[in-house]
């Protein structure tokens, strides 16, 4: 059971680190909003957010498609509002010393390193197959975080990573320097959600209100843009973000 004091909002760590104080100022204007207490959660790594579950301390989350996709099915979170015009993309990169132009010059058997983010995970793993990949040969090992997987490739230890393509575009230039973009991806197919912990359905009209109508206020304008997210959000049901997972994966239809 969630505890009622108040709602606390969690952002997977899948932001870009100058972000990191602006999830202060959405929080705060979502409390002024909806003049709800919002407790505001950032944790530093995705293993945490288990911890802030099992704590009942994650009564609301910002994350990818594919985790928020998996509370509503097995926890019955319901959808609050999902990103509008602002898509997850994945970048495939090499090292910059790497023998391979192409995605297609990648061997059958690749060690592939990725982050902790399942639908980056999902969308190399699409990117590949379109380039004649099989996906059940490749060598998936998930690092802690992008820049531990940009690590991994600048030493050698793996072949070819994944990263969102928006945190690989902010790395050091130093470490950018150290790599090579192979291929990016232009699926247009998934974005981040909000979802809410079932004890506070009450709230759900209210928050989804709050987030969707935040691009149409200036106060929210001027939060949604320090955030890089101009166009806002948008509200979401259930039948939608899945049918975005299903987009992803690179299905045209959403298997019950």
């Amino acid at each position: 059971m969630v505890q009622q004091a108040g709602i606390d909002f969690v952002v997977a760590p899948d932001y870009l680190p100058d972000h990191f104080s602006n999830w202060y100022l959405l929080s705060s204007y979502l409390q002024r909003e909806t003049e709800l207490v919002i407790h505001l959660q950032l944790p530093s790594a995705a293993a945490e957010i288990q911890e802030l579950a099992d704590a009942s301390k994650m009564a609301m989350l910002y994350t990818n498609a594919f985790d928020a996709v998996a509370l509503m099915k097995n926890k019955g979170y319901l959808p609050l509002a999902c990103l509008k015009d602002k898509f997850d993309e994945v970048v495939v990169a090499v090292s910059a010393e790497s023998e391979y132009q192409k995605a297609e010059d990648l061997p059958a058997d690749a060690l592939i390193k990725t982050g902790p983010n399942p639908d980056i995970r999902c969308l190399g793993l699409r990117l590949l197959k379109e380039a004649g990949l099989e996906a059940d040969k490749l060598k998936i090992e998930e690092a802690a975080g992008f820049s531990q997987a940009a690590s991994a490739l600048i030493k050698g230890d793996a072949q070819a990573g994944f990263f969102m393509a928006d945190t690989y575009a902010h790395m050091s230039k130093r470490t950018l320097e150290q790599l090579r973009v192979l291929q990016e991806s232009r699926f247009a197919a998934v974005t981040h959600m909000v979802v809410l912990h079932p004890d506070f359905a009450e709230q759900q009209e209210t928050l989804q209100q709050a987030f969707a109508g935040m691009a149409e206020k200036p106060a929210g304008q001027t939060v949604l843009e320090t955030l890089d997210l101009p166009a806002g959000f948008v509200v979401l049901t259930q039948e939608e973000a899945e049918r975005m997972v299903a987009a992803a994966e690179g299905n045209s239809t959403q298997d019950d």
